[in-house]
């Protein structure tokens, strides 16, 4: 006689088939009981990258933009890393680290106050990105620039 699929109602105390008790099942959902705060603080264990991929619900997504970014690596070396960091202006303002660097062929960042004319004609078909994106990152302690090709002055960056 084949066996049912159904499964058994366990009494309280006994073990399920991964070793949990049923009272552990009843937490089996304590992270979704966690509150934003907790949440922001787990996050601060995890890299940029992965807390933009943990920003599941409304709750993960207020706790991601209250995490204070551990100091990492993010360098913006491309387009595709220039569109991360400007989705992580809003997702993570409290950012700690990051180094810009050039962008490719094609592509530059925007120029500043009082651009050098020459350099400016000579990048004229280039695709031009806001590097001012960067003022809103709350917490940034360290900036790196490498690189990057900057033309002219750019007073935000000292606005920290």
């Amino acid at each position: 006689m084949p066996h049912s699929k159904k499964k058994q109602k366990l009494e309280d105390g006994q073990q399920n088939g991964w070793g949990m008790t049923t009272d552990d099942d009843d937490n089996s959902s304590s992270f979704d009981r966690l509150g934003a705060d907790a949440l922001a603080n787990i996050f601060g264990f995890l890299r940029p990258e992965d807390i933009m991929l943990a920003r599941l619900n409304k709750k993960m997504r207020e706790a991601a933009k209250k995490t204070i970014v551990p100091m990492t690596d993010f360098r913006v070396r491309n387009v595709r890393k220039y569109n991360a960091m400007r989705a992580m202006t809003t997702a993570l303002p409290n950012l700690q680290q990051i180094q810009i660097r050039y962008l490719g062929g094609g592509h530059k960042y925007s120029d500043g106050e009082d651009p050098e004319e020459n350099r400016a004609a000579y990048d004229d078909g280039s695709t031009t990105h806001d590097i001012e994106i960067i003022s809103r990152f709350r917490k940034l302690r360290s900036l790196d620039i490498v690189g990057a090709c900057l033309n002219g002055r750019y007073p935000f960056l000292f606005n920290f």
